[in-house]
């Protein structure tokens, strides 16, 4: 009972309410009959659509609406530049039967099961309404091994290759695919209909193929006429249930599907609906993403996955809107902007990559380039051109996204000059510190919307374009209850876990209990960056954190105040790299790049350091770069128990002889400066051992 009025509390009566009646409705069988079940052949189209012209003119008329009127010649010129070889071999792949799942897996089919997982091998119901289906907890697995498939992300590469080689396979090979979807899934039976969001990503992948095909012989009127009775059908069937993502998912689902119903308003105006779908898509599209997109441009969700794929959707939808001279506000615009400029802070420019930080999923919804998926600057590149007519980066490499959606001009324009510092996100509660070759990100806040990890005081550190300190990703939605633990929990995060308990209590696979309460108490970078803040979320014992950056170091003082009373308390780092090597108790050296960084560990209490490497019990060095695969990294754990307040003091950096920093007298010193430490975390702590 505690637990629910937790939740309670925590979500909302609002959100509270309208789960409840959903659910009780869905299982007096309502949305059975909201959304029932049909067949395409008794689909009337020519009654919904407000036109006498044929479907192929209408479609030729609708391409001038789109980022593109047809395939440019152009872009031959520019396979080397965006690596067109690597679409080619995978287009190739698709043609063959195999496929992709989230950026890592291959998967080879003789024939398409669109209601297959290949983790766990097996099936969902394809003869069920998809109300009565379970995503989480059911006999088939992780149910987002399914919507991988059926998101049709496989057009993009598809298309590329089409637009290289000019090769008819690639063509044939998107009808026959859609039409086997199509067959293989009847309308709002399977799971392939249970998510607004799904449907819009394929909604938005059908109108890539359809018009980048319209006038190919294999585009015959039949295909375009199937075709657009599934386009009408999913946009229908989203804007009926968007609800749903409105008043109870509450993040970027709501996004994805207002672009989705944007979409279709916008491109196929002959629909009877289309009026009322680009209105209400807009209206949703800047009515959620003002809320959702803090002021300071951090995301509702703590993801830099997440917050990728809101961009890359406000991204597909303001070109649109410009195109079409249906304009965004300019307050939503702003906003805009300023979540792109939070996600090109917290990059290492010249990979692309940042922290693997938060919920991780493996989404890339629009996959039109042959950069790697952890590389950010083809979809920033993109969302920085359409709001400012500039782009981030020189690379023509990354342009590729910006190519599609904008065309050749972009590739010349001027590069704006934005310099990444050291600053302060309060409102999400992140705070970067940075310097010539290394930056860390820490993480110190008072949840206002939903955790998704219990991981307050975290730090990511990069260092000479490599993760040093590192998040361990998300690995599965759908796991078991010790691996979503690990993975969203404080004990695979780089910060103290006392007692063997997270800073949260887990619920359910996407709920936490008693949200953690922090403060931040200090944030400059004048002679020595500092930033210091604290949380609560042990009850009575207090963590403190302050880290230094100074010269190419970085010291890291971990304090534990309050109610102690021989409480166990653990630090944890979990690295990046692989290449990691303890020498004793309180040293490790890290190989990177011809040199060897230390990590060097102080402590007012004795203490156990263990480096973990794939360990099961504990669950301990591991981590997950895309969703649904973990891997092996090096993880120190250093154990103590504790009777009185204790400080942990851990500094990272070059191992350099006759400069590698050393603490005295209650003072840090680094070639010959001094730091008082003693005047960071709590000053009750002097008598460093």
């Amino acid at each position: 009972m505690r637990d629910n009025l937790e939740i309670i509390r925590n979500m909302g009566l609002g959100w509270t309410a309208f789960r409840l009646k959903y659910e009780i409705e869905k299982k007096l069988g309502k949305l059975q009959k909201q959304f029932p079940a049909f067949l395409y052949e008794d689909f009337d189209l020519h009654s919904r659509i407000n036109s006498n012209e044929s479907i192929l003119q209408l479609l030729k008329e609708s391409r001038k609406c789109y980022f593109f009127n047809n395939i440019s010649n152009a872009y031959k010129q520019m396979t080397n530049v965006f690596q067109t070889e690597k679409a080619i071999a995978e287009a190739d792949e698709i043609c063959n039967g195999t496929f992709r799942y989230f950026s890592c897996r291959t998967f080879q089919y003789d024939e398409l099961n669109w209601h297959y997982n290949p983790d766990t091998k097996k099936t969902a119901p394809t003869d069920k309404h998809w109300s009565i289906i379970a995503d989480l907890g059911s006999d088939f697995g992780d149910i987002k091994w399914i919507w991988e498939l059926s998101r049709f992300s496989f057009v993009y590469p598809l298309v590329r290759a089409y637009a290289a080689v000019g090769d008819d396979k690639y063509v044939e090979t998107f009808w026959s695919y859609f039409e086997d979807f199509i067959k293989k899934n009847p309308p709002e039976l399977g799971p392939n209909y249970k998510c607004g969001q799904e449907m819009s990503f394929r909604l938005m992948a059908w109108t890539f193929g359809l018009f980048a095909f319209l006038e190919h012989p294999a585009s015959s009127k039949e295909r375009l006429e199937l075709m657009m009775k599934a386009i009408y059908h999913h946009a229908d069937h989203v804007d009926k249930h968007i609800e749903f993502a409105l008043k109870s998912v509450k993040n970027n689902h709501s996004i994805s599907e207002s672009v989705g119903i944007y979409t279709v308003g916008i491109l196929f105006p002959f629909f009877d609906k289309a009026n009322r779908w680009m209105k209400r898509g807009k209206k949703f599209i800047q009515s959620e993403a003002m809320w959702q997109i803090y002021e300071d441009g951090s995301y509702i969700q703590h993801s830099m996955n997440y917050q990728r794929l809101v961009i890359q959707d406000l991204t597909w939808a303001v070109r649109l809107g410009q195109i079409n001279n249906d304009l965004f506000d300019e307050a939503f615009l702003n906003r805009f902007s300023q979540t792109v400029r939070f996600m090109y802070q917290h990059q290492e420019l010249t990979t692309g990559k940042m922290p693997n930080y938060g919920m991780n999923d493996g989404a890339y919804i629009h996959p039109l380039t042959s950069c790697e998926y952890l590389d950010h600057r083809p979809a920033l590149q993109a969302a920085w051109y359409i709001l400012n007519n500039e782009l981030l980066y020189k690379n023509m490499d990354v342009n590729e996204i910006a190519y599609w959606l904008i065309g050749s001009e972009c590739t010349n324009a001027k590069i704006s000059s934005i310099k990444q510092k050291s600053q302060d996100y309060s409102k999400g509660g992140y705070y970067l510190l940075r310097n010539d070759n290394s930056f860390g990100m820490i993480r110190c806040t008072s949840y206002k919307h939903r955790p998704a990890q219990a991981d307050m005081l975290h730090f990511d550190l990069w260092y000479k374009q490599k993760n040093i300190l590192a998040d361990a990703g998300t690995f599965s939605y759908n796991t078991d209850m010790d691996h979503i633990l690990y993975f969203n929990g404080t004990s695979s995060h780089n910060t103290i876990m006392a007692n063997n308990k997270d800073q949260m209590k887990k619920a359910s696979r996407f709920i936490w209990l008693n949200w953690t309460k922090s403060k931040m108490l200090r944030f400059n970078h004048k002679e020595f960056q500092v930033f210091e803040g604290e949380h609560y979320g042990y009850g009575g014992v207090t963590h403190r954190r302050g880290i230094i950056q100074y010269g190419s170091y970085w010291v890291v003082i971990d304090d534990l105040f309050g109610r102690i009373d021989n409480d166990s308390v653990s630090l944890s780092w979990l690295f990046g790299i692989q290449n990691v090597e303890q020498l004793n108790q309180n040293e490790l050296i890290i190989g990177i790049e011809g040199e060897h960084l230390k990590v060097k560990t102080y402590s007012t209490q004795s203490y156990t350091a263990n480096l973990y490497k794939g360990s099961l019990k504990p669950l301990r060095g591991w981590r997950s770069l895309y969703y649904g695969n973990k891997e092996i990294y090096p993880q120190l754990v250093i154990e103590s128990i504790i009777k009185e307040p204790t400080r942990f003091i851990t500094i990272i950096g070059p191992d350099r002889e006759n400069i590698y920093p050393s603490i005295a007298d209650g003072k840090l010193i680094i070639d010959s400066s001094e730091i008082n430490i003693n005047d960071i975390g709590n000053t009750q702590i002097f008598n460093l051992k």
